[in-house]
Formats: structure tokens, sequence, C-alpha cells
């Protein structure tokens, strides 16, 4: 087992009908070979209206994909739609 714990990646976005700032967090994993496995696109829905975006994320990352509001900050517009 590493000794390392897991640290999920965040990437902010914004909900373009509501609004809504949240985080879309996930475990990359990817290492050795792994590592060079292309993006891969997933949907990913606002916690307030659930309207869903395009997010991209590392290969076998959507399995550890997550949604949070995100508190205080301003997120950056987010790539996708």
């Amino acid at each position: 087992m590493p000794t390392d714990a897991r640290a999920r990646k965040s990437e902010p976005h914004r909900c373009p009908d509501c609004g809504t700032a949240f985080d879309v967090t996930y475990f990359d994993d990817r290492t050795g070979v792994r590592s060079q496995l292309p993006m891969t696109t997933t949907e990913a829905a606002c916690p307030v209206c659930g309207r869903t975006r395009s997010v991209a994320l590392p290969a076998g990352a959507a399995s550890t994909l997550a949604v949070e509001l995100r508190e205080g900050a301003e997120a950056d517009e987010g790539g996708g739609g």
C-alpha cells in the first residue's frame, strides 16, 4: 500500500444557467505508462439546478468524479459546455 495519501484534484466551474460556482473533483491515478493516456470527456451536473456540462478528466478518473458547491471564491469558467 502506498505511503502517500490519495489527493483529490479540483477544477472550478460555473453553471451557465444559474451561475452557481462549483468544483469538479477527482482522483488522477495515472502513473507510468498510464500517464500517457489521453483526457476523456464526461458530464458533470450543477449541484443546484442539475444542468449538465462537459468536463475533461484524465482517463479513468470519471469513476471518482464528485461535484461540490464552491464556497466564497469566484470560480474560473471551465471549458466545455
